[in-house]
């Protein structure tokens, strides 16, 4: 799947953020790869903008709703609790 121009931005901020955060906390690439169970080229990657198909489209759509990323991850406030069992 080909990325958009504003997908490819948002992939290269993502990059970049992920770079610097990494390095500011002092870790390789190999890492940060071992942490999350995947290789240095992965890393290498996504650093570059250039991570999986899915990255991009998901920020685009972040962005499109007019939050950030993370925005998305979080418990709406006044939202129902999960119905699952606690772990």
């Amino acid at each position: 799947m080909e990325l958009s121009s504003a997908e490819q931005r948002l992939a290269r901020q993502f990059g970049d953020s992920l770079r610097s955060r990494r390095k500011k906390l002092g870790y390789t690439q190999d890492d940060l790869a071992s942490m999350i169970g995947a290789n240095r080229r992965f890393i290498s990657e996504l650093e570059r903008g250039k991570g999986t198909s899915y990255l991009g489209p998901a920020l685009a759509a972040a962005e499109a709703l007019g939050v950030n990323i993370s925005a998305l991850f979080e418990k709406r406030r006044g939202a129902p609790s999960s119905s699952l069992p606690p772990a």
